[in-house]
């Protein structure tokens, strides 16, 4: 019997109708593609779910616990780091040849030459002591609340992925308006664009390759030595390749920004340590886990805030733009993801 299987037998999902293997998962309507990618780069074995279509009003299965298993404790530790940017699940059970860990999927420390010890809620080193050591997390103790009662501290929503994204952002907004740029509208239409390139490059979809099409690069563009010239060049052919503008900055507006002030920013999201501790933070986003409603709360942060806090007139308002719902939005990336 190997470790994970241990931890299903001694947790008695084995025998439970709520743990539910990853492979049959992978057509669920409501988190499909997030499962597919869980089991690609995760290691997710399966998934300890709570039923909400069993309720009177039909609602999604709720994920309560990754069941992983992976080679290395290393390894681990990087799973930790993505489970978290999924933000869909709160706890998340690893399994490594010499240990299992037990994390907080809605929380993860982050640093330099931190170990993979660091962050987990429990270290196991003897597999026999699952049952006593892990018994918050048996199926009956999740069916009946119990493990809610020990653990609520574990999924707090300031720990969250989109609690700290959307806080960077407002400390980057803060950071610029300090700089002396006090047009507001431009700063949220910059860092909604970095956002939205961020998501490409970290999904494949700006690849290195598309970027050479276009006789461009990742330094001339989207790093600390991005030049004004190139990074408008390549806005302009996004426009023109993906039939469309999100968040759109003109030439002019790219100029009234700043060539130091643009530099500073891609760095930023690109995680570069030269910049300070905020690329720190940025390099442990993984936007191609970070759910797609995470951007949708984005454009409504920056895009519909008030240039004057006094006022309800917003810059989306003036403009009629809306982003489109969260079950459409994942719906068309649930069938490209299929092709």
């Amino acid at each position: 019997m190997g470790p994970a299987d241990t931890v299903l037998h001694a947790l008695e999902y084995d025998s439970s109708p709520n743990y539910v293997p990853i492979e049959a998962l992978l057509s669920d309507p409501d988190h499909g593609f997030l499962y597919r990618k869980a089991q690609r780069e995760c290691h997710v074995k399966g998934v300890y779910l709570l039923h909400g279509r069993k309720q009177p009003v039909g609602q999604a299965n709720v994920p309560v616990v990754y069941i992983c298993s992976v080679d290395s404790e290393q390894s681990a530790r990087r799973v930790h780091q993505l489970v978290w940017n999924q933000d869909l699940v709160p706890f998340l059970i690893v399994s490594s040849p010499k240990k299992l860990y037990l994390y907080p999927g809605f929380r993860y420390e982050y640093g330099p030459d931190l170990q993979p010890d660091q962050g987990a809620l429990r270290v196991l080193t003897d597999f026999n002591r699952v049952a006593s050591d892990l018994s918050a997390f048996r199926a009956d103790a999740i069916d009946s609340g119990e493990t809610w009662h020990e653990w609520a501290s574990a999924v707090r929503a300031e720990g969250r992925v989109d609690w700290h994204l959307l806080g960077n952002l407002r400390d980057l907004e803060k950071e610029l308006v300090s700089d002396g740029l006090a047009n507001r509208s431009l700063i949220h239409a910059v860092i909604g664009k970095f956002v939205y390139l961020r998501y490409l490059r970290d999904r494949k979809i700006l690849s290195d390759r598309k970027l050479e099409g276009w006789g461009l690069n990742e330094s001339s563009t989207l790093s600390r030595a991005a030049e004004p010239e190139a990074f408008c060049l390549l806005l302009a052919h996004l426009d023109d390749w993906l039939n469309g503008s999100v968040f759109p900055l003109t030439n002019d507006q790219v100029a009234d920004f700043g060539v130091e002030r643009l530099r500073r920013v891609a760095g930023i999201f690109r995680g570069d340590e030269s910049s300070g501790q905020m690329a720190l933070e940025f390099a442990n986003y993984d936007f191609s886990f970070i759910p797609i409603e995470t951007l949708s709360v984005i454009y409504e942060q920056f895009l519909h805030m008030p240039e004057d806090p006094s006022s309800e007139v917003t810059r989306g308002r003036e403009q009629g733009a809306y982003y489109t719902p969260v079950p459409v939005v994942n719906y068309m990336i649930d069938c490209l993801a299929r092709k």
